[in-house]
């Protein structure tokens, strides 16, 4: 598409790129980095896990700091406790989400998901769904972009698709443009050296080497995905993924990045720019 021309480039569409900061409500601390990399820095779109216990405290600290911060909708089956009740596929005997470790992978090369644990269809998408409601009880509005945490399956993958079409929302499933939407391209799902160095940290060099791709990918619109947050015990005892997210929050922050996207023509936008008018 090209709906978009820049006069400085003969007319040639601007790209556009949207800069998610995954994990909003995971702890206080992390809460508390990711406003600070959308206020300071290139990110346009923080993402609410709306289950987490401090799930009401990144909203009230987003609503204090940065209002106008879009909110999207982290649908997440590995961290804290789900929102609506009999899902038995997904919960411990404690009532807590499996971890993804315990999850049954589909892919014999992943070295994460290494259990048995096979959450099932109803049960996904009858949490996807409590978790956008809760959403709505913590924002006042539905978020305009869903997308999942960490660990899935075929069956979470079809509620999520589900769920999207169902409430007429963009999601991470999204696969070309429609009537509703312009077509936002995932890097994340096409770039193993980005997805990889995600979990060992990205530095500024890096990013503008273009180690994410954005400069390659021969689509308008373009997601990335980071988690830049500080550390806390929450953190440090729950999740895998604990350094990256401290070398994350200095990469989105870094003056040298903001420029290279100016320089580069690429123009920051949140989930909001692939509705059509």
């Amino acid at each position: 598409m090209d709906h978009y021309k820049d006069e400085k480039n003969k007319g040639e569409p601007m790209k556009k790129l949207i800069v998610v900061a995954d994990d909003f409500g995971l702890s206080e601390a992390y809460s508390i980095g990711a406003i600070k990399a959308y206020k300071e820095g290139i990110v346009t779109v923080l993402s609410l896990m709306s289950n987490m216990d401090t799930a009401e405290f990144a909203v009230k600290l987003r609503d204090k700091e940065c209002p106008e911060a879009p909110l999207a909708a982290h649908i997440n089956f590995v961290q804290g406790k789900p929102v609506s009740n009999n899902v038995s596929s997904m919960v411990d005997e404690k009532g807590f989400f499996y971890k993804s470790r315990m999850w049954k992978s589909e892919n014999p090369n992943d070295t994460k998901c290494v259990g048995e644990v096979v959450v099932t269809y109803e049960d996904a998408k009858r949490e996807t769904i409590a978790q956008l409601e809760r959403h709505k009880e913590l924002t006042g509005q539905h978020p305009n972009h869903i997308e999942p945490h960490s660990a899935g399956n075929k069956n979470t993958w079809q509620a999520g698709l589900e769920v999207m079409n169902e409430y007429k929302i963009h999601g991470m499933w999204q696969e070309k443009e429609s009537e509703l939407l312009y077509y936002g391209h995932e890097l994340i799902m096409t770039n193993e050296a980005y997805m990889k160095a995600l979990h060992t940290g990205i530095t500024a060099e890096m990013f503008m080497d273009d180690i994410c791709g954005i400069l390659s990918s021969p689509h308008e619109y373009n997601i990335l995905h980071f988690h830049p947050g500080y550390l806390d015990a929450y953190v440090i005892d729950n999740s895998s993924l604990t350094i990256p997210r401290v070398r994350d929050l200095q990469l989105l922050t870094d003056p040298l990045v903001k420029k290279w996207l100016e320089d580069n023509n690429i123009e920051l936008v949140d989930f909001g720019a692939l509705y059509k008018k």
